[in-house]
């Protein structure tokens, strides 16, 4: 299958461009941060990100780093909103492979954005594990509390009601403490007994994705990734692999999902919010109010009228005077009927200005 490229999709379709951002810490891996627009609803790249299990999403992987790479999904539950991802990534150039093994989880916030996280299994699996042993002390202590404030007033079976759902509270907690570490040695025994990810070096990466609507099929992707490859790599290797990552995951998805430019813009058009009031901005917003409005009586020469392109619309210009050492400034102003709400006006002058 020939990759897609700009040349290969619609006529008339146009690309924001990506926002690239990386920096470097001591002893703390690669940071790489990329935002983009992607013209598809949030709901369906929340898909194509989280169903790493899809048919599509093991032939790409396959694809790219081989048949024997090791990938393997894990689901903890059904509908638990998260699950467990073990890959090996091939770097080549004789420098030996690494092998992740990352908890991903997801939420759906209030204004309909969708955010992954995802972060070294280890870390996780260990802190809830720790914190679940905290909730059972915590537990068991406020239910010897309890009991001692209310059992004076309670009959006896109520008594041994409340003792048989201390009890089984308690069995859920630790269950759930031995599910997370048996979880932790499942893995592990999945890459040991791997011939290639048995002799891989182990990375970490953590990161998020920030998915948020803008349009019904159109919305704003943020990809922030963290990752530390072990071993010795030296830096520059390591912010390559960063870059490379960027470009492929966030990049690679815009283009496979670009539509026709015109009609994008029609969507953007039709969610555009009406412009606050006056009475509703900052002083500071009000400051650049007043001072685009002065534009046009600021002291100078009369309007001169311009020929106009269209007999529709009029055209003036003038010299603005010049402050001393400064350049004189030419100001314009067109005015014209157009045939549309004012509103949809408003979306379609913003669309134009962010180009």
């Amino acid at each position: 299958m020939a990759p897609l490229t700009l040349a290969s999709l619609a006529q008339g379709t146009v690309l924001e461009p990506v926002e690239f951002f990386q920096k470097s810490e001591n002893n703390a891996g690669a940071w790489g941060k990329a935002v983009a627009t992607i013209d598809a609803s949030a709901a369906r790249v929340f898909a194509g990100v989280w169903c790493l299990n899809s048919h599509g999403a093991k032939r790409e992987y396959s694809d790219y780093y081989g048949s024997n790479a090791l990938r393997r999904v894990i689901h903890i539950r059904p509908n638990s909103h998260s699950m467990i991802y073990v890959n090996l990534v091939p770097l080549g150039m004789a420098i030996s492979d690494r092998v992740f093994a990352t908890w991903f989880c997801w939420r759906k916030e209030p204004d309909n954005s969708f955010v992954i996280t995802w972060t070294p299994l280890e870390d996780y699996a260990v802190e809830s594990a720790d914190t679940l042993s905290a909730q059972v002390k915590n537990f068991t202590a406020a239910q010897e509390e309890q009991r001692y404030l209310t059992f004076g007033s309670m009959d006896a079976q109520a008594q041994v009601k409340a003792f048989e759902e201390d009890a089984e509270d308690l069995k859920l907690l630790m269950l759930q403490i031995e599910s997370r570490k048996a979880r932790v040695n499942e893995v592990n025994d999945l890459i040991k007994q791997d011939p290639i990810a048995s002799k891989a070096i182990r990375g970490t990466v953590r990161g998020y994705w920030r998915i948020k609507p803008l349009a019904p099929s159109i919305c704003q992707a943020t990809y922030l990734v963290q990752a530390e490859l072990g071993g010795s790599l030296p830096t520059s290797l390591l912010d390559v692999r960063v870059k490379s990552s960027l470009s492929a995951t966030v990049q690679t998805m815009q283009v496979k999902l670009a539509r026709n430019g015109k009609l994008v813009d029609k969507e953007i058009r039709d969610v555009f919010a009406s412009p606050p009031p006056l009475a509703e901005l900052s002083e500071e917003q009000m400051s650049v109010v007043e001072d685009c409005r002065g534009l046009e009586s600021q002291d100078g020469r009369e309007w001169e009228i311009l020929s106009s392109p269209s007999p529709f619309v009029t055209m003036w210009m003038k010299l603005a005077p010049a402050n001393e050492n400064e350049r004189s400034i030419a100001i314009g102003k067109a005015t014209a009927v157009i045939d549309c709400p004012v509103r949809e006006a408003l979306g379609e002058s913003s669309v134009v200005s962010l180009r």
